[in-house]
């Protein structure tokens, strides 16, 4: 049996009873984290961007857009979503996969809401999809990084296509046929990181993903066997398969697609990441140690004469640009990111209003903030979260004007698997996010619709909560 119909097998013949209390739970999460960034993105350039395009090309009112509650295409509402999820560099990311969370709930959301889904088979369909997501990610991983692709367009797309097959009700086949097409469709160049480029590929992802079902339900047929490649299939088209294609030829690990398979799913193992703090993953543990450092020792940032932080290559090559030209680069600039936070002693979304990246107090830190690769670090290259790699290892040194040197390790950061948030923590994100566009009612609601997702007779119930206007649900 091939990777790939061992995949969709998984995929569609599962039970009911995978839907374990502790997978609920993790779920459940994560459907809150993402939505709360959905709320807040759905009303960022880009989302906004996105949203009058959409409006611009009309389609079947199936599936909910959360910026204004019109309703569209179920392809396009998860377009829409999907970037607006992504907008603001403030959803979850999974060691080793990658922002998998940000592209299976707008696309679970879209679907369920057209084929009346119950929260129960949402979920469900959520955790298969954020399973095979996985699988297919840490077997093209990290040669599809190295080779400059952003991976959640692609892997984060046959997620949210298994998913849609779920709920849509696909046999095997046809949701082979479905990870055929979605392997035409993904994409997403490195080069966009820093721009809205980025959000861009998700939202591209989910909508892949989901026009993919639907053709593959239609009868539309591709490659049943997509993945690998044909043996012997020499410089032929059959030898390039996703994996050949995307990594390059041999440069990848189809066992690890499914050793294991049915097995405990990842999305109820300890490798999410919570990002507390808009921007890149992997230096948010340097920026809680600066944070810690600054309130700890009532810091003067007119005291400091130079901050050095030790950081490993994949962190600084993830987040490499040196100057915060704007919100996206600012996102992606350590020392930025470095410099607020030891000023303001928080890193939130006013952190990264253009007014703040412009003071000119952050400006004049800057300069003092130096980063190193120092060697014993360098071994973190590599797959994050394998073989005890860590991306976001560092070391801060603070110099004072007085004399004093000040010193920190900082190897991760809350919301990580070491330090990792509870359930209070996230609604408070949620509130964070949701503040002035829901009502304290609406917001009250919400969080305990989400907490009660498997027992929602229909997804579409959810949605209508989060979109009426506020006031307008009593």
């Amino acid at each position: 049996m091939s990777i790939t119909e061992q995949l969709a097998r998984f995929a569609i013949e599962s039970r009911a009873d995978i839907l374990t209390d502790e997978v609920a739970a993790s779920a459940k999460l994560k459907f809150l984290d993402t939505i709360a960034v959905m709320i807040r993105g759905a009303h960022h350039a880009s989302g906004t961007s996105a949203l009058r395009v959409a409006q611009r090309m009309g389609g079947n009112p199936a599936a909910t857009l959360f910026a204004n509650g019109e309703k569209t295409s179920s392809p396009l509402a998860g377009f829409v979503n999907g970037v607006a999820a992504h907008a603001l560099e403030y959803d979850d990311n999974t060691r080793g996969v990658g922002h998998v969370s940000v592209c299976l709930v707008p696309g679970c959301l879209a679907v369920a809401e057209e084929a009346g889904a119950s929260g129960h088979a949402t979920l469900e369909a959520f955790a298969i999809g954020f399973e095979i997501a996985s699988r297919i990610a840490k077997g093209l991983r990290p040669a599809l990084i190295d080779n400059g692709w952003h991976p959640i367009g692609i892997v984060g797309g046959q997620g949210v296509t298994v998913a849609a097959s779920r709920l849509l009700g696909l046999n095997v086949l046809e949701t082979r046929m479905a990870m055929g097409i979605m392997a035409s469709s993904g994409g997403g160049v490195r080069k966009n990181v820093g721009t809205m480029g980025k959000a861009f590929h998700v939202g591209h992802g989910v909508r892949s993903g989901i026009f993919a079902a639907l053709l593959a339900q239609d009868g539309f047929s591709v490659d049943p066997d997509i993945i690998e490649g044909a043996e012997g299939g020499g410089e032929g088209h059959q030898r390039f398969g996703l994996a050949d294609t995307f990594s390059g030829i041999g440069k990848y690990r189809l066992h690890l697609m499914v050793e294991g398979l049915g097995g405990p799913l990842e999305v109820a193992r300890n490798t999410t990441m919570v990002r507390m703090h808009p921007g890149s993953t992997a230096p948010s543990s340097t920026v809680d140690g600066v944070i810690a450092l600054a309130t700890e020792h009532a810091l003067d940032p007119a005291n400091v004469e130079e901050l050095t932080a030790e950081l490993t290559p994949q962190c600084v090559a993830i987040a490499p640009y040196a100057e915060p030209s704007d919100e996206h680069r600012a996102k992606f600039c350590i020392p930025y990111s470095l410099a607020v936070a030891l000023i303001d002693r928080q890193v939130l979304l006013a952190q990264y209003e253009p007014q703040r990246i412009a003071a000119a107090d952050v400006r004049a830190l800057m300069p003092r903030i130096k980063i190193t690769l120092p060697d014993d670090l360098k071994h973190h290259r590599g797959q994050w979260g394998e073989n005890g790699i860590n991306w976001g290892e560092s070391r801060i040194t603070v110099k004072l004007k007085d004399g004093r040197v000040l010193k920190k390790a900082a190897p991760y950061s809350r919301g990580w698997p070491e330090d990792p948030v509870s359930w209070d923590d996230v609604k408070t994100k949620y509130a964070e996010c949701a503040d002035g566009i829901l009502s304290q009612a609406q917001v009250t609601e919400t969080v305990d619709m989400i907490a009660g997702l498997e027992r929602l007779d229909k997804v579409s119930e959810l949605v209508r909560a989060l979109t009426a206007k506020p006031g307008a649900r009593k």
